[in-house]
Order: structure tokens, then C-alpha cells, then sequence
């Protein structure tokens, strides 16, 4: 599209980039590093599920197992954080790059 129709159509050129919280603003790997340190924790937990959770053991219900697949979801979801939190830095790092370009006016001698 060229400008013209930017701006007979109302349209903005430009993509809204939505804002993060400012505590994820101020640290960024806080959220992902929760995720993971909760499921090596789970993890952990697993191994010493009849001592530390003997009311659910007592019930008969699979606690390390249970204790196994919070694990696994914490570190799954650890991960893609993680992985969301990269991409999302090198995106905005490359939508200022190209703001921040601007096309150069080529002049011919006549």
C-alpha cells in the first residue's frame, strides 16, 4: 500500500505493541526462573511425597505422581515463557531497528 491510501482508509501503518507489566519490564527472566525453580521443586517433592504429604497418601491417591506431572507442567510452561520472553525482546529490538531506518531520498543530476 503506499501512504495515500494510509490515510484515506484511516489505517495506521504501524502495529499496536502491547505494553508488559512493569515488573516484567524491570526483570524479564523473574517469571520463567519461578516456573522452573517450581517444578525442580515439585520434582523434588516427588521423592518424598508420603513424608511430606502423608493426608493424600493416606487417602490412596498417587501423590508422586502427581507431584511428577505439576513438575512437568511447570517445567513446560518454564520453558515457553522462557522461549515467549527471547523472541518477544529480539521482536521489539528489531520493530525499533526499523522505525528508527528511514529511506534514503535518491538524487539525480540532471
Amino acid at each position: 500500500m503506499i501512504q495515500g491510501q494510509y490515510a484515506s482508509s484511516g489505517h495506521q501503518p504501524l502495529a499496536h505493541v502491547p505494553e508488559r507489566s512493569r515488573l516484567l519490564q524491570q526483570h524479564p527472566v523473574l517469571l520463567p526462573f519461578l516456573l522452573l525453580c517450581g517444578s525442580v521443586g515439585a520434582g523434588i517433592a516427588s521423592f518424598f511425597s508420603s513424608a511430606l504429604f502423608p493426608l493424600l497418601a493416606f487417602t490412596g491417591l498417587p501423590v508422586g505422581t502427581l507431584c511428577l506431572a505439576l513438575a512437568c507442567v511447570l517445567g513446560i510452561a518454564g520453558l515457553l515463557t522462557g522461549i515467549t520472553g527471547i523472541l518477544e525482546h529480539i521482536d521489539r529490538h528489531c520493530f525499533k531497528a526499523a522505525i528508527g531506518l528511514k529511506p534514503k531520498e535518491q538524487s539525480y543530476g540532471n
